[in-house]
């Protein structure tokens, strides 16, 4: 609660004291307490909200919560807002940078060592702070030394969380990063590098002066990193994506907003507040580009704006033309000066986010993949067409799914498209069903699951890509996506689509050798892809609507083959896949175990399937290499698995 509230109750509370204390007949009385009152409230709605703090009276050793002439943070929102306020305060964006508190820490601190490369660690609390003692290369000797450092920040909370510890240095904020993760659904630690899909060797150093100079840009309201040389000074309005992220800076709606009467004609809607930006009464380009300010593939406009970035903060403001201060890359404009030069400066930039065709293959670039969407480019589509920030219901289990992904009510069925489409057609059950080829009732008459499937990689999992599509076997092939048929109906081959989508569209086939013809295009995804295409396969093996189609007595196997993957990442979403299939969740596999150890359990995992009286067999059962006896066929799972690509894969989340 902010002060403001505070002193009406104060005054309020004195009114009641004195007018209880005063005689029943004493009404002139009465009123001059009633117009102190009244006159005491409105200055407190019209008091300027000037409230930031001295720059010498904040903590030192880490980045700052610093308000300048134009940004005013979200407590100054509450007193008109308070609705909108608490959506906002129950959602994930305000929780994704925090400073590191008991309320705000969720990763377990209770003398827990860990070890990452030979280095121990040892997780512990001291009263109200945690701290790391670690063991760090003396660079003077090459030997190891033992620090203390306290953790003072933390990144995300809703699938897992980041920490960040002080360098100790009296002069700088710059920050190290913890080399492991806090997983929040398994309630444990892993490495970092095993959190997200890139080689092992990438974690080898605690990131210094990462969130300093990246992660500030999208974890934090009106940053500025201030990091020049050996001086770092970071400041942000607000940590956390807050309430000025999406609205643009405060300052000039406080002012106009003062006189509580003006406030309330524009709240009854006499006149227009041009004061502050709202992102539902901008056209569909503005309003994404406040998402895409983060949630999108980019970099500097100009290279000058770097420095200009980093002393002043970014210069765009919501509202505005994002395309002024930000270059968008587009994987299929490859002509732009700046992609070239990102390209030239790092190869593998493209491929680390996109699909070889220019679709975007890892999650947090959603505005990208609506950038190259019909429904955005031939309509009015926008981010808000589907999401909203603001949670309208009270009620603890709908904010609970809503700040999930901040759907709007019926977003996530069909209406989300039978709005644009053919209404009627798709509204009627036999009609639905003639368009889908699947039951109305079925996940194959969801229109997401067909036309913005899985095919995007983040946080552990797969994500809906939002670039809307078609599904298409030539494509798959070219690209190596999966398409959304064969991501459903694991057990069915590329030639089983096609036959299909040629039947029932008019889709034309491709050509097709006799492995895509026969075995199911999971398996060959699985067993011959690169790491994010097992990632997204290891996943698909334990989503539901899958199991459903496919059934669930045969993935045991073929996710064994998976858990001594050369990423940790695969191995990890491979087990927890496997935990939640029938009869496996006993296994005990863990990642981290020794090489011996994952070999004795991915034998397990085969006996245990041998000894499953419901498995698979007959004909139908080839596709997913089950002879005809019940039996694994061992020769072309191998023969496949040795032809795996092993090419190096980051995908930058």
């Amino acid at each position: 609660m902010t002060w403001e509230p505070l002193l009406v109750i104060l005054l309020l509370a004195t009114v009641l004291v004195i007018a209880l204390s005063r005689p029943a007949g004493n009404v002139v009385a009465g009123r001059g307490i009633l117009l102190f009152a009244i006159a005491g409230c409105g200055l407190a709605a019209i008091v300027d909200y000037n409230r930031s703090p001295a720059i010498e009276d904040l903590p030192i050793m880490r980045p700052i919560e610093f308000a300048d002439d134009e940004y005013r943070t979200s407590s100054s929102c509450l007193v008109c807002h308070r609705s909108e306020y608490q959506s906002w305060h129950a959602s994930y964006h305000r929780t994704m940078t925090q400073l590191a508190t008991p309320e705000t820490v969720i990763g377990d601190f209770d003398d827990v060592s860990l070890n990452f490369q030979g280095l121990a660690y040892q997780l512990y609390r001291k009263g109200d702070e945690f701290m790391v003692l670690m063991e760090i290369v003396d660079p003077q000797t090459g030997g190891t030394i033992q620090v203390h450092r306290p953790i003072v920040m933390t990144t995300g909370s809703h699938h897992m969380q980041v920490y960040w510890f002080s360098l100790g240095h009296p002069d700088s904020r710059s920050l190290g990063m913890l080399p492991f993760v806090f997983l929040a659904p398994e309630k444990r630690w892993i490495p970092r590098h095993a959190a997200f899909l890139m080689p092992q060797e990438r974690n080898t150093e605690m990131l210094v002066g990462r969130w300093n100079a990246t992660c500030i840009r999208c974890h934090s309201t009106n940053p500025r990193a201030r990091a020049e040389g050996a001086v770092v000074d970071s400041h942000t309005a607000e940590f956390g994506i807050a309430c000025e992220a999406c609205h643009g800076p405060g300052y000039q709606h406080l002012a106009a907003n003062a006189n509580p009467l003006a406030r309330y004609r524009k709240h009854l809607g006499e006149g227009t507040d041009e004061s502050i930006i709202n992102p539902s009464r901008l056209d569909p380009q503005l309003a994404s580009q406040i998402c895409g300010a983060c949630h999108s593939v980019s970099s500097i406009k100009h290279e000058e704006d770097f420095l200009s970035w980093h002393r002043n903060g970014p210069g765009f403001r919501p509202g505005e033309d994002l395309t002024e201060t930000r270059h968008l890359v587009r994987a299929r404009d490859l002509d732009a000066p700046m992609t070239k030069t990102l390209i030239a400066a790092n190869p593998h930039y493209l491929e680390d986010s996109f699909w070889s065709d220019g679709m975007v293959r890892v999650s947090g670039r959603e505005y990208t993949a609506l950038l190259d969407s019909p429904c955005h480019k031939r309509g009015d589509i926008s981010c808000l067409s589907c999401h909203q920030m603001h949670n309208p219901s009270s009620d603890d289990h709908d904010t609970e799914t809503w700040r999930d992904d901040q759907l709007k009510p019926g977003m996530r069925g069909n209406l989300a498209c039978t709005g644009c489409h053919e209404h009627e057609k798709l509204a009627d059950e036999n009609q639905l069903r003639q368009h889908t080829q699947h039951l109305p009732s079925s996940a194959g008459s969801n229109c997401y699951n067909c036309h913005m499937p899985f095919t995007s990689y983040g946080l552990l999992k797969g994500t809906r890509s939002h670039e809307v599509d078609t599904p298409d076997v030539a494509k798959s092939l070219q690209t190596g996506r999966p398409n959304a048929c064969n991501q459903c109906h694991l057990d069915k081959s590329y030639g089983w689509t096609a036959d299909a989508l040629e039947k029932w569209y008019g889709t034309p086939q491709p050509e097709l050798d006799e492995d895509e013809k026969q075995v199911a295009a999971s398996l060959l995804l699985l067993l011959k892809g690169d790491a994010g295409q097992r990632a997204l396969m290891a996943w698909s093996y334990s989503w539901g609507p899958a199991l459903e189609a496919s059934g669930d007595n045969w993935q045991a196997p073929f996710l064994s083959v998976l858990m001594d993957d050369p990423y940790q990442a695969v191995q990890f979403i491979a087990g927890r896949s496997l935990d939640r299939l029938p009869d496996f969740d006993k296994i005990g596999y863990d990642f981290l175990q020794s090489v011996e150890e994952i070999r004795q359990q991915q034998q397990q995992v085969i006996d245990k399937w041998e000894q499953l009286p419901g498995r698979p067999g007959g004909e139908p059962a080839a596709a997913i290499l089950i002879g005809p006896d019940g039996q694994l066929m061992w020769d072309r799972i191998n023969r496949l698995h040795s032809q795996r690509d092993n090419r190096r894969v980051n995908l930058v989340e």
